[in-house]
């Protein structure tokens, strides 16, 4: 069920929203500093504001943005208050080929609209507020790439959950934990793909890397589907899904092409069994194909509280 209640206490940040024309993922490491508890309790008391403000200013451009923290800076910042149950320091998995690393990261921003310009300008807002209190770990800028593909040309984001109240059911913390209803998990990972080994492939080939057909994305039969596709180790069935809304970025000057991964979820857990999956396999051995020529340089996890978790937070 959704977990909005009848007067709104539970709102659930933007987590459900699709992946945007554009988008910017910001992570920040905390200084310790006298000013850094006020300087982060003043996002989180002006974070819904400054993302309506931008909705009313524009508001053909499908505006949405998520903030959340991580494990350790949630109990730096608010040592009084209960910890979400699954929020930990995300422990890197490592196969026997691939490895999930695990980096660090306090503060996590997730800014998306139709035009790369209002990402940045409350990137820009954001970064002003935060001055002196923050260093930067990543930002990375995504793009729609044609008809909603990765950048290694297959339909992304087919596996998520329908959008209606099932969506919020997967991707939306509920009953199971009271204090945190409204809230989600967000695990941010950037990927690196190796174009010149992918595009040495025929197209059959990366079609049974991903389990899909190219063209029209179309899920291959099982009797086609090798085990190791893509979608069959990733995906856990239909009572264990995530809200995906991954992006492609690039930056071709360096030669660096990727995809970052976003998953929100109403459990960790959920998550965790589908990279344990990818990476080590089920069973043991049995690893996503895909791995072989994509790469996690990150991998941290947040906690996304609702609105009005938030504005507790900024008090």
């Amino acid at each position: 069920m959704n977990p909005l209640s009848p007067n709104g206490e539970c709102f659930p940040q933007a987590v459900t929203a699709g992946p945007g024309e554009h988008a910017v993922f910001i992570v920040y490491r905390l200084k310790k500093t006298p000013a850094t508890l006020d300087a982060v309790k003043d996002v989180c008391a002006n974070f819904a504001a400054l993302v309506r403000s931008m909705q009313n200013r524009f508001p053909d451009q499908e505006f949405s943005a998520v903030t959340g923290f991580g494990a350790e800076a949630w109990s730096a910042l608010f040592p009084e208050r209960p910890k979400p149950a699954e929020l930990v320091p995300f422990r890197e998995i490592k196969g026997a080929a691939h490895t999930a690393v695990a980096t660090p990261g306090d503060l996590f921003f997730h800014i998306r609209t139709r035009k790369m310009g209002l990402c940045m300008e409350l990137a820009g807002i954001l970064a002003d507020k935060l001055k002196g209190v923050v260093e930067p770990v990543d930002e990375t800028h995504g793009f729609r790439f044609h008809d909603g593909r990765d950048i290694i040309g297959f339909v992304d984001g087919t596996e998520n959950p329908a959008v209606d109240d099932h969506v919020y059911r997967f991707a939306v913390i509920g009953d199971a934990e009271p204090e945190f209803r409204g809230g989600s998990y967000a695990f941010a990972q950037k990927y690196l793909h190796d174009m010149e080994a992918w595009n040495a492939l025929s197209v059959e080939e990366q079609e049974k890397v991903i389990g899909r057909r190219k063209f029209n994305d179309v899920e291959l039969s099982d009797e086609e589907k090798p085990a190791n596709a893509h979608n069959a180790v990733a995906n856990l069935g239909d009572e264990l899904k995530i809200m995906r809304a991954n992006m492609p970025f690039a930056n071709t000057v360096k030669g660096e092409y990727g995809t970052y991964f976003i998953g929100y979820a109403s459990t960790f857990s959920t998550t965790r069994t589908m990279l344990e999956h990818m990476f080590v396999g089920e069973p043991a051995g049995n690893t996503d194909r895909l791995l072989d020529f994509s790469t996690p340089v990150t991998g941290t996890l947040f906690f996304v509280p609702s609105f009005a978790l938030l504005g507790e937070l900024g008090e």
